[in-house]
């Protein structure tokens, strides 16, 4: 009975914030792909218009930058979707008392990683549109 009591009421107050963490990341990168596969998209129609010189160098450097990041993003998912496996049995939440060190320093490293990836994707968006708006004019 004792054990079904501490079964039951253990804290698993760190194991929803990594799993809060880890959907909000999900969402975030899958709102980025859509952001991406616009910009993808404005990209393929300035190279449809092919009225500037050596335009496709250009575009496809920029569109380099997008699948770099892409890619970025796609590693991230897979890392993630992991690391949900190891915070969860059976679609629950594991107590916290068996997240190991391994899963604590996993969870930070994708948070650090999540933050390089997302500043990184800025800057490739904001450079895209800065392109796409000379490209434009």
């Amino acid at each position: 009975m004792v054990e079904i009591f501490k079964k039951k009421y253990m804290s698993k107050i760190i194991s929803e914030h990594y799993e809060d963490e880890l959907v909000k990341w999900l969402e975030t990168i899958h709102y980025y792909n859509e952001e991406m596969r616009e910009l993808e998209n404005k990209l393929a129609e300035v190279i449809q218009r092919n009225t500037i010189p050596h335009i496709a160098e250009k575009v496809e450097n920029e569109q380099d930058k997008i699948n770099a990041i892409s890619a970025i993003f796609n590693r991230l998912q897979e890392l993630i979707v992991h690391q949900e496996q190891k915070i969860k049995t059976d679609d629950s939440l594991i107590d916290d008392a068996l997240i190991n060190k391994e899963t604590a320093n996993q969870q930070d490293n994708l948070r650090s990683q999540m933050q390089a990836a997302e500043k990184e994707y800025i800057d490739v968006k904001f450079g895209c549109y800065h392109f796409l708006s000379d490209i434009l004019k």
